[in-house]
């Protein structure tokens, strides 16, 4: 799978549905998969998955965690920054862990919440689809369908039509 998508808990499974980031991911054609696992309940299995990820081919990972949203950093760091992570904490308690990065552990911290795991799926095509061809294309064609709806529709620009 080009893009991993890590989520901190099972709970967490509930806002990735709400936000529907994975209907953005499937309309373009993004291979990936979800996974549960901890920064904090079990660290070694997420360094392991991670390794096995990039042996098989991962272009990126989006980490997604509430409170000590401290997963997109722990996955930066498992990466050894050799492919973009993209985080998104659930609420405001986990802002600080995904903003304060030390310097060389970069994460791209997409927004909080549905809006965050939103921007994290359009993030994620505009990168893994450039130079691909026809996928490229699928993305334009995305992007043109929903740049009229004014809930996800992000327009020219990345501006939302009023």
């Amino acid at each position: 799978m080009k893009l991993q998508i890590v989520l901190g808990s099972e709970s967490d499974q509930e806002v990735v549905r709400a936000s529907k980031m994975t209907e953005v991911l499937d309309a373009v054609g993004i291979d990936y998969d979800a996974h549960v696992y901890s920064a904090h309940r079990n660290p070694d299995d997420l360094s392991a998955f991670v390794r096995e990820a990039l042996e098989q081919g991962a272009e990126m990972f989006i980490g997604v965690a509430g409170m000590a949203a401290a997963l997109p950093g722990a996955i930066a760091g498992a990466t050894k920054m050799t492919v973009p992570v993209l985080g998104v904490p659930l609420d405001k308690d986990g802002i600080d862990s995904c903003l304060y990065m030390p310097p060389g552990v970069p994460v791209a911290t997409m927004g909080v919440g549905i809006p965050g795991l939103r921007n994290a799926a359009i993030f994620a095509c505009q990168v893994l689809t450039r130079g691909r061809g026809a996928q490229a294309g699928e993305f334009q064609n995305y992007l043109a369908r929903t740049a009229k709806s004014p809930k996800y529709g992000i327009g020219p620009a990345g501006i939302r039509p009023s």
